[in-house]
């Protein structure tokens, strides 16, 4: 990527020498510009789709109050960038919070596999937009700060490490399935998971037969992607309040996040929303993003009103979900962070995840 910064603003900062790099921070471009930048960097690196511009863009246009960008030039090219919320609390105390916005509503938009976008191949990146992103200077002249980043991998974790202090506030494993290595050696998720799970599997899906045959169906358009979402999210809540617990789907955000997001997404099939169903009968349904190769499984609702004891509504949605992308050719099918049996019960590798803040 050849393209120099274009001016940010009044408040551009600019650190000549950090490990080699000229790091620049201050107001972003407008959002077109920006996202212009953002996508042409976005060819040159190995994010996640949490990092796409497809999933920050909507953070900056939705949830972003006083947005701060941070990018690292070599040479003139722009070799990384990351977007930060700054949120000033008691005294001054100013928070940057890298592509989440530091309001609790907001941020049930969870975020995984997070970090700086950074161009591939350019040895030492990562750690100086860390060193950079530590060299912050608050707003104010007593004022202090502190820099928080969710869901960061162990790159990104060493990096950080390696640039000063941090404090770790969780970390969580992320299971996920190499559909690259069960169709290399043609074998089906089934053929992967234990003996236990495997019978339970089976069980379930002969249970469910009896009401038609199974189905996958991936919403084929934007109106039938956000009707999808609608039932997911009350089958979602309809779950979790019967467990006594909120929902994912409490907070108004999240709704208005991922009904922005599938509208940006869904066309270039970076959102996949699909339905499972026996017959006429509704399973349940699964948000996914797809990028890359990377299946993200982030968000299901499930039918568990009417279901027999031994139908297992979410380990049948995820098989015959695997099964569907073991035909369509991504490498990675991930369940992202928790502790969630099934996810266990399906993966054969994990990545590590961690919440952190730093000085």
């Amino acid at each position: 990527m050849s393209e120099r910064m274009p001016q940010t603003g009044r408040h551009n900062n600019i650190m000549r020498d950090v490990a080699g790099f000229e790091a620049v921070w201050g107001k972003p471009p407008p959002y077109d510009e920006l996202g212009v930048l953002w996508q042409a960097l976005e060819a040159e690196a190995d994010g996640s789709f949490f990092q796409s511009w497809a999933w920050v863009g909507c953070c900056y246009e939705q949830m972003f109050t006083d947005p701060i960008l941070l990018m690292l030039r070599q040479s003139g090219r722009i070799v990384a960038l990351g977007l930060f919320n700054r949120r000033i609390g008691r005294l001054g105390r100013q928070t940057y919070y890298l592509h989440q916005s530091g309001d609790a509503a907001w941020d049930s938009v969870f975020i995984e596999h997070n970090g700086p976008l950074c161009a591939r191949g350019v040895t030492g990146v990562l750690h100086a937009w860390f060193l950079a992103a530590g060299s912050i200077k608050p707003r104010g002249l007593f004022a202090s700060r502190r820099c928080m980043f969710a869901g960061i991998d162990d790159a990104a974790m060493d990096a950080a490490r390696a640039a000063g202090r941090v404090r770790i506030h969780a970390q969580r494993v992320a299971p996920a399935v190499n559909l690259a290595a069960l169709r290399e050696h043609d074998m089906t998720i089934l053929d992967r998971v234990s003996a236990n799970t495997r019978y339970q599997i089976r069980r379930s899906i002969r249970i469910y037969a009896q009401s038609g045959a199974l189905t996958l169906h991936r919403a084929s358009n934007q109106q039938e992607a956000l009707a999808f979402i609608d039932e997911l999210a009350r089958l979602h809540q309809r779950t979790w309040q019967a467990r006594g617990k909120a929902g994912a789907f409490a907070p108004a955000p999240f709704m208005q996040f991922h009904r922005q997001l599938i509208a940006r997404a869904e066309p270039s099939r970076q959102v996949d929303v699909l339905k499972v169903a026996a017959g006429d009968r509704v399973i349940g349904y699964l948000l996914n993003f797809v990028y890359r190769g990377h299946v993200y499984a982030y968000q299901s609702g499930f039918d568990y009103t009417v279901a027999h004891p031994h139908e297992k509504p979410g380990l049948t949605c995820h098989t015959i979900a695997i099964d569907h992308y073991l035909a369509e050719g991504p490498k990675i099918y991930d369940f992202l962070g928790g502790e969630d049996r099934y996810k266990a019960s399906f993966g054969d590798f994990e990545a590590k995840l961690h919440w952190i803040e730093g000085a």
